[in-house]
């Protein structure tokens, strides 16, 4: 009896190990297809601060590397490198040095890569099965294979749609890089007019300086002859240590400016020093030579087409405009999604001998809810982006109509302060004449000339008043107002 149960479970037990065999075989089989199907490979990339610290030091206005991007920006090797540094130059090392911009353009990067995405469609499925059946009284049955593919198809043009929205997300990335980088434009503008009035302040005060400390002198050798008193000097000297502590206070906020103007130009502050800085256009301590662009520019007639200008030029109503339409896509999509995608099921089957085609077909049907809710929220995002771009638009107004009036009042300020300036230097050229005559003495020849340092830098100081002004002016537009104007297409060209 023993043996002949021997005889009977050794075939069985072979049976068992080939199934055992075969699940094994299987087990490692498909994890290796799933391996084989992976064509990316992860690489770790941690961040190296001494690398990056490095890097940053590394950037130089003088490199090979700039000097190739300055070349496709249209310059030629003979113009390079630049014997001075002024806006342009200056806006060029921010843009192929400054990290800000990096951001930017790594989210115009995150950007593409998501357009890409919407493009692509949903790929089909494959899946399998096996089965082995073994009957109660332990016969066995052949092993039954199933073979299934999922074939999605989308319906109401949903991808379109998506790759709609994706667009116009691109293209506020975009706008965003050119945002970016007409910042770094504004900034780099508002320093170098600090810097300019504080070498003009400088000079100005140096001047006074060295005149009062005549005054004083001279007011001294009156008090010790018993001319006057003491008061009038100590009064003097006050206003002295006055002046030289105004000195002080430019020649401290110097170096602050140009740690400053080397950040705006993604350069370190050793890097910076290398660079010669372009004068103005103009000498600020000149009586007449404030130039007339300014008052031919921001004339009141114009004013209604600098609005214009604004609400078509401004970077950031061109993405509130991309903005909506990006909210108009999303309603799109949430009313295509009323229609249920369609999922196509072919397979076959092999049980137990039997060959079975099949073909399935899948969707879900949206009998109670139709989407409303996510419609109504995507209607309601829309608002939302339609009043902020009317909000925007106001603002834009608003703040050009107060820029404007700003400007108009500097320019009146600058008008008083030339004609003041103008009466003075009239008064002085009389006491010159006295004192050469013999009519006059020394110490108020001095006093005057000093009143007239006084109002020189009056006028240096509306002057400056009116290029700021006028800088708040073209920021508000985002268009240059004393060089060629870069269009939106021609600011990313710059970017390297």
């Amino acid at each position: 009896m023993d043996t002949s149960y021997r005889a009977m479970s050794k075939p069985h037990a072979h049976q068992s190990q080939a199934k055992l065999t075969k699940i094994i075989a299987i087990c490692f089989i498909v994890p290796a297809l799933f391996t084989a199907c992976a064509k990316e490979k992860y690489q770790a990339k941690p961040i190296d601060q001494q690398q990056t610290t490095a890097k940053i030091f590394a950037k130089d206005p003088l490199s090979a590397d700039f000097k190739v991007y300055l070349i496709k920006q249209g310059y030629k090797e003979s113009e390079l490198p630049f014997t001075s540094w002024g806006l342009h130059e200056l806006t060029l090392s921010a843009l192929y040095h400054h990290t800000k911009l990096d951001v930017s353009k790594a989210q115009l990067a995150l950007a593409n890569a998501q357009l890409d995405t919407a493009k692509l469609k949903q790929n089909p499925t494959l899946s399998g099965s096996i089965a082995l059946s073994d009957q109660a009284n332990e016969d066995i049955r052949p092993w039954a294979y199933g073979l299934n593919v999922k074939i999605p198809i989308e319906t109401a043009g949903k991808r379109e749609i998506r790759v709609e929205e994706a667009q116009h997300l691109q293209e506020m990335a975009r706008i965003d890089v050119a945002d970016t980088a007409w910042q770094l434009r504004s900034q780099i503008a508002k320093d170098l007019l600090r810097y300019h009035e504080n070498i003009a302040r400088q000079t100005l005060l140096q001047q006074e300086i060295s005149k009062q400390t005549d005054i004083i002198n001279m007011l001294e050798k009156r008090v010790a002859v018993g001319m006057l008193s003491n008061t009038d000097v100590l009064s003097s000297k006050l206003l002295l240590q006055a002046k030289k502590d105004a000195l002080s206070a430019e020649q401290a906020a110097s170096q602050e400016i140009r740690i400053n103007l080397a950040a705006d130009a993604g350069l370190t502050l050793e890097k910076f020093d290398q660079l010669k800085i372009k004068p103005l256009t103009y000498n600020p301590l000149e009586i007449d030579a404030m130039p007339t662009e300014h008052a031919q520019t921001f004339t009141p007639d114009t004013l209604k087409n600098l609005q214009e200008k604004a609400l078509l030029n401004r970077l950031d109503i061109r993405r509130g405009l991309e903005r909506y339409a990006a909210a108009e896509a999303k309603i799109k999509l949430e009313v295509a999604k009323q229609t249920p995608d369609i999922t196509i099921t072919p397979g076959f089957i092999f049980e137990f001998g039997d060959k079975i085609w099949s073909l399935g077909f899948a969707s879900l049907l949206n009998l109670l809810n139709k989407n409303q809710t996510l419609i109504a929220e995507a209607t309601q995002l829309r608002e939302i982006e339609g009043a902020e771009f009317e909000a925007l638009q106001a603002s834009v107004i608003s703040n050009l109509n107060q820029a404007h009036a700003r400007l108009t009042a500097a320019q009146q300020n600058l008008i008083n302060a030339k004609l003041q300036q103008t009466a003075q230097q009239n008064y002085l050229q009389k006491l010159n004449k006295q004192f050469a005559a013999g009519a006059l003495d020394k110490l108020e020849l001095s006093q005057a000339t000093l009143q007239a340092q006084l109002v020189d830098t009056k006028v240096l100081t509306t002057q400056f008043e009116v290029l700021k002004a006028a800088n708040e002016i073209e920021d508000i537009l985002q268009i240059p107002l004393t060089e060629k104007q870069p269009p939106f297409d021609n600011i990313l060209s710059w970017i390297k």
